[in-house]
Order: C-alpha cells, then structure tokens, then sequence
C-alpha cells in the first residue's frame, strides 16, 4: 500500500473529511454583486422592451398572376382626357440576387376624373419573393407607395380583396396622428402617413415564398386643366436578414434590402 493510500485509509477510519476551501467574505460580496447585476440586466430589458406586436392575416389566399418579365413594362403614362376609360394595362418589375428574388405587378384598371373634386386611378398590386438560397430569412415584404407630390394622395385600402401567403399584418391598436386627422389602427396610420403595408415573418421562419396583394385607389386632388403632371411609384422592398437568438433577447442583423419598382405617370390633357 502505498503512502498516499494509508493516508487515505487512516482518514476514513477516524471518520476525518478532507478540507474544503471557503469562500471569503470578498468572494461572496463579488459572487452577490454578479448576481444583481444580471437580474437587474434582465428586469430593465423586460421593462423597456415594447410590448409584443399583434398581427392578422388575410382569409384569402395569395397567387402571384403570370407575367412575362422578359417583356412588360415598368412603367405606364396616363393622360387624363380618358375620363372613364378602361385601360387595362399590367406594369412590372423583378429584382434578384443570389438570396432572393422580388417581383412587383400592378394593373392599372381606369381612370375617373370628377369635376371640381378629385381624380383617380383605380389599381390592383401584387408584391411577391422567393428564396433562391444561403442562410438568410425575410424579415419582411413591403409595398411602398411614393407619390411626387402633396396633391396625390392616400389610397383607399379594400379588405375585401386582401390576400396573402406566408406573411402577416399588424394589428396594433391605438390613437395615431396622420395628416388627416387621427386613426387608430397601426395599419391605417402606416398607409397614411408611411404610405407603406408591411407583410412580416412573425414566426422568423426560413420562409421560401410568400407575398400579398389587394386592389388600390389613388386620389388625386386637382382638376384636368391644371397642367400638371403627377408620378406614382410603387415598390416592393424585400427585408432580409439572419435572426439571433441571445439570453438577453432575440433580435434581427446583418439586414439587407432588395427593391423592384414600377411607376405610373399621369399627364394634363395633350401632354406626354
């Protein structure tokens, strides 16, 4: 037997316990300072996170039509002396990347113009994207709405025609100043004064295709005979991003943004 061994030995039959080593007073102040200090981390996070977003999603289910992108058009002049005419006309657009691709279609039904009042172009969009590969995931679809000026104004928005895949809508709810007096839906107030709908991943899933799409009414607020020209661009922003998950929280980085646009033009009677 070894010395060690009948160290051992002896030790177990005096019924002796090997020492253990204490934590000093300081050691236990610097363990308890550690400790407060993460629960207060994770107390102040919680307390001023926002509170977590409600969403919708529409009943209807999303189909992106058939376009033939090799062919049509990004943009569309309209003059105004075709007071009722149907026109009937599809514009678009496609962006991609070796992440993801995004397309815009808007159909551009008619024109109506209504004396000493507004005129307006009735629309329909379609925004849509699909994952071509890497590891990144949509954060979000966007449908942005760029008039050029203050006399083209808010579109209506019908819930009626509303349609989506893959994607979800906010449904906050609350008093939001806009330019046209209050609302009090997160969507409305977006529409009006962001003049953009967000399709999102509320989930953060590895989405591969999705997109969203509902018929559209622009206002323009002049008369025929004032000889001036309006634009109106319309876009389809995919977000993108990788999302992370922490003990603190869990967030979107490394975002990127791929854009596709169409543009309609609208002219006085005899311009171009």
């Amino acid at each position: 037997m070894s010395e060690l061994e009948e160290i051992k030995e002896i030790m177990k039959e005096s019924g002796a316990k090997p020492p253990r080593r204490k934590i000093g007073k300081r050691g236990k102040i610097a363990t308890l300072i550690v400790i407060a200090i993460l629960i207060g981390a994770y107390v102040a996070l919680r307390l001023t996170s926002p509170p977590p977003e409600k969403y919708w999603k529409p009943q209807k289910e999303f189909t992106m039509p058939d376009v033939d992108w090799n062919s049509i058009s990004n943009n569309y002049t309209v003059n105004n002396d075709i007071n009722g005419t149907v026109i009937n006309q599809t514009i678009g657009s496609v962006k991609s990347n070796g992440n993801f691709r995004v397309e815009i279609a808007v159909n551009i039904c008619c024109y109506i113009y209504t004396p000493h009042n507004f005129d307006s172009i009735r629309t329909s969009f379609y925004v849509a994207f699909t994952k071509l590969g890497g590891d990144y995931r949509v954060k979000e679809l966007i449908l942005k709405y760029e008039p050029s000026d203050e006399d083209v104004r808010t579109p209506s928005f019908d819930d009626y025609y509303f349609a989506a895949k893959n994607l979800y809508f906010t449904a906050d709810v609350g008093t939001y100043p806009t330019p046209y007096g209050p609302v009090y839906d997160r969507m409305d107030y977006e529409l009006w004064t962001l003049h953009q709908i967000r399709g999102m991943n509320k989930d953060e899933k590895d989405i591969k295709e999705g997109g969203f799409s509902n018929s559209f009414q622009i206002s323009l607020y002049d008369s025929t005979n004032s000889g001036k020209n309006h634009s109106i661009t319309f876009s389809a922003i995919l977000v993108y991003g990788k999302y992370v998950d922490s003990l603190l929280g869990s967030h979107w980085e490394d975002l990127h943004k791929l854009t596709a646009s169409v543009v309609i033009y609208i002219v006085p009677e005899g311009g171009a």
